[in-house]
């Protein structure tokens, strides 16, 4: 299970970096974001956000295998704002790789509006 705290220590081992907690908490909430609301289908207004530290703790809502978007997102974003592009399109493409997969693994397997009666919220 990806924990929130855990993703951001993870990409801090393996991509050290300046950038504080809460502020890949706010990249992580991006990501977060577009699962809710592209593949779960929930409306803007059901979006959960996070907020660092009170939420390190918490869940996210995808699980392995596939909850490898998360750091894949987190390096992409911290290459992104370190402006090294070159690196960025290196890891948003394989976040996208990842996302793709898990939307498609989740279109096969769920009917995405059925998030909502399955608790995801």
């Amino acid at each position: 299970m990806a924990i929130l705290g855990e993703i951001i220590a993870m990409v801090d081992e393996i991509k050290p970096n300046a950038f504080s907690d809460a502020a890949k908490t706010e990249w992580l909430n991006e990501c977060e974001g577009m699962v809710q609301t592209e593949v779960f289908l929930f409306a803007p207004v059901e979006v959960v956000r996070y907020r660092w530290p009170e939420d390190k703790d918490k869940p996210l809502l995808v699980e392995p295998p596939h909850d490898k978007l998360y750091w894949a997102y987190l390096t992409a974003m911290i290459d992104f704002a370190n402006g090294e592009y070159n690196k960025y399109q290196n890891t948003m493409q394989m976040f996208n790789a990842f996302y793709g997969e898990f939307m498609r693994w989740y279109a096969l397997n769920y009917r995405p509006a059925d998030a909502h009666e399955e608790g995801l919220l």
